[in-house]
């Protein structure tokens, strides 16, 4: 299999059970989207969902960066535009633009994705070759447009944690029925939607606290995250926030960690606009 490098353009409707009590798009529902673009872009190319469950192997997502001019809103027709850039050593890297009112329009979301090929009956990392062969991973071209001019990077530890006494956390999740995914384990989406839970409550009630959030969302200028483990069927996520000093204005860190507070889940760094 050769590797094919050709965009794919997909419509979508913003439902209103997609948006916050704003009629704008919530976070987790651009995640969804964007992952059901990926889906339908990677079954054109011949390395979707469909080939890989033959091979009984499945895409796992690694790391997200988004950058937000704004997010669009209730009934507002969006396209998602979503290509390939290849593989570098494990990873398969995924680009997106999303745009409002007309496919030539200027994009107003942009994000860049990392993923990897797993064996579905343990979830560990398959090589490239698995999926693409030799010849496919020959074909990677240098001229394949970047989004962005910097890579998903690593999301460092909160500064000062302390594993042995862990933080009170700001809130807990549970692992539901409803948020499980096809690979047995919390989707990708969930852990964004959390993360904009524990982000609200902490500057609607906790130390960051902002008036006026019952009348209006959060202004949401990127976010990065990166899944570190899984979540398992009825597993609690403890979620920390931390205020980040390295960077100026309202940018926070969450930290979701399993049970024992120790090993940690997921981290996502958020920035908002002043408003």
């Amino acid at each position: 299999m050769t590797a094919d490098f050709t965009p794919g353009l997909f419509p979508f409707t913003i439902r209103s059970s997609d948006t916050d009590f704003a009629d704008q798009l919530h976070l987790s529902s651009l995640f969804a989207l964007m992952q059901e673009a990926a889906y339908h872009h990677a079954e054109q190319i011949g390395i979707g969902a469909s080939s890989l469950d033959r091979a009984d192997l499945t895409w796992i997502l690694s790391k997200v960066s988004v950058r937000l001019d704004r997010l669009p809103h209730w009934g507002e027709p969006i396209w998602i535009r979503t290509w390939s850039r290849g593989v570098k050593k494990l990873v398969f890297l995924r680009d997106y633009q999303l745009l409002a009112g007309s496919p030539d329009a200027p994009p107003i979301v942009r994000a860049t994705s990392e993923w990897l090929v797993a064996r579905k009956s343990d979830h560990r990392p398959q090589r490239p070759e698995m999926i693409l062969g030799p010849a496919g991973l020959q074909g990677v071209a240098l001229e394949i447009p970047e989004t962005f001019d910097f890579a998903c990077s690593r999301i460092d530890p909160a500064p000062g944690r302390d594993l042995a006494s862990p933080p009170e956390p700001l809130l807990i999740k549970y692992a539901d029925y409803s948020e499980i995914d096809r690979n047995h384990h919390v989707n990708n989406t969930h852990y964004v939607a959390w993360s904009m839970d524990a982000a609200y409550a902490y500057f609607r009630d906790g130390p960051g606290q902002l008036p006026g959030l019952d009348t209006r969302p959060l202004d949401l200028a990127a976010i990065d995250i990166q899944y570190l483990a899984e979540i398992r069927p009825g597993e609690r996520t403890f979620l920390s926030v931390y205020p980040d000093p390295g960077q100026p204005g309202m940018a926070l860190l969450v930290e979701g960690s399993h049970a024992d507070q120790k090993s940690i889940a997921f981290r996502a760094l958020l920035s908002f606009r002043q408003t």
